[in-house]
């Protein structure tokens, strides 16, 4: 029963998300494929010592190389855009 609830929670958020900001709901449709996706191969752990040494900071291993790439963007592709008008 609980989880029948959490869902129904879940999805009235994400609907209310749908509704008034729609780039956030779509961010989230496309982390909850990818999570799906990656699921299949990371399955369950029966305890610590069988889960990856990568797999905890996957998240900020996956931020830091957002930003270093946003950054070449804007330092690199951005300024010599700048300085070619």
């Amino acid at each position: 029963m609980l989880g029948i609830t959490l869902f129904l929670v879940f999805l009235l958020l994400w609907a209310l998300a749908w509704r008034y900001q729609i780039k956030l709901a779509f961010g989230i449709l496309i982390g909850l494929v990818i999570g799906g996706i990656l699921a299949q191969f990371l399955g369950p752990y029966n305890s610590l010592d069988e889960v990856p040494i990568w797999l905890p900071p996957a998240p900020f291993m996956f931020i830091v190389f957002v930003l270093f790439a946003y950054a070449f963007v804007a330092w690199y592709v951005l300024d010599y855009k700048a300085n070619k008008k």
